[in-house]
């Protein structure tokens, strides 16, 4: 009986990790780099090209995962994309 219990708990754990996965979102708020105000309109268009940037490089199969979050590797080059702009993540 124990042994079957452990084996829940493990199986809950994963498919909890999984969700949280998935869940995961591309960042929304930024702040410039070197500690600027920014143009709320350049901000968007930034995001247009960095998004299109996942598109490009990255595989159909690569960018989602499948509950419809971005993959890690898509947060990366969004991310990276953004840095390149002149933007990072803000908390």
């Amino acid at each position: 009986m124990e042994l079957g219990l452990r084996r829940a708990q493990i199986l809950f754990g994963v498919v909890v990790y999984l969700a949280a996965a998935g869940c995961t979102a591309l960042p929304e708020k930024f702040k410039r780099i070197d500690g600027r105000a920014f143009n709320q309109s350049q901000l968007l268009n930034d995001q247009t090209i960095c998004r299109a940037e996942i598109k490009n490089n990255l595989s159909t199969a690569n960018q989602t995962t499948a509950w419809g979050g971005p993959t890690e590797d898509a947060i990366t080059v969004y991310t990276g994309c953004m840095a390149r702009h002149g933007y990072r993540a803000a908390e």
